[in-house]
């Protein structure tokens, strides 16, 4: 009995982390976002480069954040030990969070795919209906007050300071506004709910 609750905790666990997880990575993925931000704010001005230059720039940041092998940050704008720094912190915690997903995918697909042969997907109903309550007041609590939220991010996340960048000895930061990070957190938890909602719907059919 405790060791098949112990099981059934797990599995709920591994599912949560991979939706949490893949969340993060399609939100990390979805460049279009910030091509829009490109070209509505006209942020390539801010650095004195085109915006093909800067999309250019945003691809090597990001291969350089997701790629294990890619072990240098070759920008063609000046930065500084700190700013370098931070990103190799924010490349750790993308990793960890590339192995969590790769780590609870097989885990939550067996899962569901259990629960479907014995038609109990129903089961998914209550906890995702909780989870969707609770990302949703999250997100509302970040959309009120995203300044608080976001130092409170970084806080939580970073043991130091180096987030906080210099403009003129990173002048990357000027072509990454607030408004940017902000709607990266808006598609990230829009994820997480459509994905919640799906599994409602799917349970719901269970039924």
């Amino acid at each position: 009995m405790i060791k098949n609750r112990f099981l059934s905790t797990f599995e709920w666990m591994c599912l949560f982390l991979c939706l949490i997880s893949l969340s993060i990575v399609l939100t990390i993925s979805f460049t279009p976002l910030y091509q829009f931000f490109v070209i509505h704010d006209d942020l390539a001005r801010n650095v004195g480069l085109t915006n093909n230059q800067l999309m250019r720039e945003y691809y090597r940041l990001l291969a350089f954040l997701n790629f294990p092998w890619v072990n240098r940050l070759n920008l063609s704008l000046d930065m500084s030990y700190n700013g370098l720094h931070h990103f190799w912190d924010v490349k750790r915690l993308f990793l960890v969070n590339h192995l969590v997903f790769f780590g609870t995918l097989p885990i939550s697909i067996l899962f569901l795919v259990r629960m479907k042969n014995v038609k109990q997907l129903w089961r998914l109903i209550f906890p995702f209906k909780m989870g969707m309550s609770l990302f949703a007041v999250v997100a509302l609590m970040m959309v009120l007050q995203f300044n608080t939220f976001f130092v409170d991010f970084h806080r939580i996340l970073f043991r130091n300071n180096d987030w906080l960048f210099d403009p003129n000895l990173d002048p990357i930061i000027n072509a990454l506004p607030d408004t940017f990070f902000m709607a990266c957190f808006g598609v990230f938890f829009l994820l997480l709910e459509i994905l919640m909602g799906i599994g409602i719907i799917c349970g719901r059919k269970d039924l």
